[in-house]
């Protein structure tokens, strides 16, 4: 695509503005842009209802509430066609706020745009409901982007990543799939976040043959949806097993009570797979508490615990209920403690180490991806500089997923047929993505460990505790 001219004198301007002090100014509070300067919903038809408001964007709009000044005011300019002053006022905008997933996948996008014939990839993230963690996943897909640019692509096609929001909604998820199904240029996609929608979204794309990679949705459901869907996490079987096996062969402790949401596909998938392996290998789950439930109560669930002569807390809870779990953390340490904790990855977060503080200190969580872990830590290494910090394992895996689909591009499928074909292949293998190897078992899951970690005393967080591999 050949780039418009040079736009009118107020997009320069505003680019200049942006530069010289507009995004600090955006961050404290002084500068608000109008709504308006962003694109409203677009209206995608043949979403089985009828109409339905999507929020899908390769740069033309912004998604995320504080999205950049930098990225609306490029979203302007690329609604205009403008792919070159677009591209400046993002490079120079990344320079200052280098920590911005949306500016930077804008950005190659537009690159792509302009290189001519780009390779295309949607990632469905939760904008809407947990924009934090959409930002996570859209940073490891924004590496991986990057990366392609900076070797100058795959027979020189760049990467164009199509974002989309599902708020975790599993209705909206499936709306989401359809409206991706029906732009045939997309040849793969990467997500969705919860395992709900992707449960939901599952179902769409299977039957249109249209490749998926979730980097983080765990439930052991999503092994039998069909031989299009991918994960690059494993699987909550996995997670489950260890922490079974870590209770009953490390801590040598059999007595265990399970915290968990029965409203969740993620958490009853981590309980059944922790229940099933305890329970086989001599182990007994004494009590189960419902986290969602409005009546919870952590002091007199833990009462009942001990009362019952429990050793163990397994916490499985969903991101909603998490507080509930650190509250009977809480309660355990009131009570000196007489409960080892295990926990879920959910529990694997700084608000985890903020606000359980000494209460957690001794919790062993399975999480996919640590990079203390020596064979991660030279994709860590590169992210810190990218995006001036350490970065989460939702960050890596998404790079992961990106980076299978780039190798089926540079192994000649450019078809999602051809796509498909290569992900399908039982010796397909990624060497280098950021938690090592990658390849994929008969179901499309991931085959790879978790590692479990163990809250101790530690200044990386800044909270005063760390999450610390185990040996």
């Amino acid at each position: 695509m050949v780039a418009k001219s040079p736009p009118p004198i107020v997009y320069i301007a505003l680019g200049l503005l942006l530069l010289w002090g507009g995004h600090r100014a955006w961050q404290a509070g002084y500068v608000r842009w109008p709504e308006g300067i962003s694109l409203p919903p677009v209206s995608l038809p043949g979403l089985g209802g009828g109409a339905q408001d999507l929020l899908l964007t390769s740069g033309e709009r912004t998604l995320f509430a504080d999205s950049s000044p930098a990225a609306v005011a490029a979203a302007e300019l690329l609604r205009q066609g403008n792919l070159s002053a677009a591209i400046s006022v993002l490079e120079m905008g990344l320079q200052s706020n280098r920590n911005d997933p949306e500016a930077r996948i804008f950005l190659n996008n537009a690159r792509a745009q302009q290189q001519g014939s780009p390779l295309s990839l949607a990632v469905v993230v939760p904008i809407s409901s947990n924009p934090n963690r959409a930002k996570e996943t859209l940073r490891g897909v924004a590496q991986a982007q990057e990366e392609l640019f900076q070797q100058g692509g795959i027979g020189g096609r760049l990467l164009r990543v199509v974002i989309a929001d599902d708020g975790d909604n599993p209705e909206r998820a499936a709306a989401v799939a359809k409206a991706l199904v029906a732009q045939p240029e997309i040849l793969g996609v990467i997500g969705h976040n919860t395992s709900d929608a992707t449960l939901a979204a599952a179902e769409v794309y299977q039957p249109a043959g249209l490749a998926m990679i979730s980097s983080t949705a765990t439930s052991t459901r999503i092994s039998m949806l069909g031989d299009a869907i991918f994960r690059t996490v494993p699987s909550d079987q996995v997670a489950g097993t260890q922490l079974a096996r870590y209770a009953l062969n490390t801590l040598r402790l059999q007595r265990v009570v399970i915290f968990y949401n029965p409203n969740s596909a993620y958490s009853t998938s981590l309980r059944d797979a922790f229940a099933s392996t305890l329970t086989s290998e001599g182990g007994i789950v004494l009590a189960e508490f419902d986290l969602s439930a409005s009546d919870f109560n952590p002091q007199a669930s833990l009462q009942r615990a001990v009362g019952q002569g429990a050793q163990v807390a397994f916490l499985a809870p969903t991101a909603s209920v998490a507080e509930k779990a650190l509250a009977v953390a809480r309660e355990n340490a009131v009570a000196g403690k007489p409960l080892a904790l295990l926990g879920g990855d959910v529990l694997f977060s700084l608000t985890t180490l903020q606000e359980g503080g000494a209460a957690v200190e001794g919790l062993v969580v399975a999480v996919p991806w640590h990079p203390q872990v020596p064979r991660n830590r030279e994709f860590a290494q590169k992210a810190a500089q990218l995006w001036g910090g350490q970065v989460s394992w939702r960050t890596a895996l998404a790079y992961d997923a990106t980076r299978v689909f780039l190798q089926a591009f540079s192994q000649g499928a450019t078809s999602r047929s051809a796509v498909l074909a290569r992900l399908q292949d039982p010796n397909f293998l990624l060497q280098d993505g950021a938690s090592g190897e990658v390849r994929f078992l008969p179901s499309g899951d991931r085959n790879a460990p978790h590692v479990l970690v163990r809250v101790e005393p530690g200044n990386r967080s800044g909270t005063g505790y760390d999450f610390v591999p185990l040996p």
